[in-house]
């Protein structure tokens, strides 16, 4: 399993065939659909508050997550990764679907995937290679969920989980987690302690402060970065307000 892991960053330069079908890419993943837009701009803005955030402190590995599921978080995530990897093409970027209950990156990027990272956990001859993409006309790097487990906290809480974290840290320069709802499952706050940081995803007047709350204090202590406020309307907020601690 190490070995595999390992010669993931040396892989990838060798994937000849980009994975994703641009027409079938969800139209809210706007810093590829709608680039000049507001609300790409908005993504591209926290993106570089990241990047003034890893000038203190280095941050590989972030991840998104949400108190509930439909708060927007899987669409964050993608499109935070993409404007990563367009604003720096040499820098080798790895996006991952941890939502092994959903699977919605691949859906999302128009990616056609059978294997990924279920598979490639629970499955001893699955080797990234059978599970890594290179979305179309990018270098960035996509593990997509995969199947659905029939346990899948027990298989993101495992030892092969912590071996394959570890493994990108050492080969990817940026690493970005879509990671499950925090309220109904356990999952996100497994996951959420062995990243650099966490981003709350929240949808504008629908996610309840309590929800909120609850969430926060159920990822017990885990490097909360801060809150992305999702949907809002353009006419009074921008369409993406993200709230970053200094």
């Amino acid at each position: 399993m190490d070995r595999t892991i390992e010669r993931a960053g040396n892989f990838l330069p060798r994937v000849d065939e980009s994975a994703g079908n641009p027409n079938a890419v969800d139209r809210r993943v706007v810093t590829l659909t709608a680039p000049a837009s507001a609300a790409a701009e908005q993504y591209r803005t926290l993106y570089y508050r990241l990047e003034r955030m890893r000038e203190v402190k280095p941050m590989k590995v972030i991840a998104f997550t949400s108190a509930m599921p439909g708060e927007g978080k899987t669409v964050t995530a993608v499109n935070l990764a993409l404007a990563a990897a367009r604003a720096n093409p040499d820098r080798r970027i790895l996006l991952i679907d941890a939502d092994l209950r959903r699977c919605q990156v691949a859906t999302t990027l128009g990616i056609r995937a059978q294997k990924g990272l279920s598979e490639l956990l629970t499955d001893d001859e699955c080797q990234v290679r059978d599970v890594v993409r290179r979305f179309h006309a990018t270098r960035l790097a996509v593990i997509p969920a995969g199947g659905t487990p029939e346990e899948p906290t027990q298989v993101l809480a495992s030892g092969k989980m912590k071996q394959f974290l570890k493994a990108v840290r050492d080969n990817f320069e940026e690493v970005y987690i879509d990671l499950p709802p925090t309220l109904p499952f356990a999952d996100a706050g497994i996951l959420a302690h062995q990243t650099d940081g966490v981003m709350m995803v929240v949808r504008a007047n629908v996610t309840p402060t309590k929800a909120v709350n609850q969430a926060v204090e159920q990822l017990g202590g885990a490097p909360l970065l801060g809150c992305v406020l999702n949907g809002a309307e353009v006419s009074t907020t921008p369409y993406l307000k993200n709230y970053i601690k200094k």
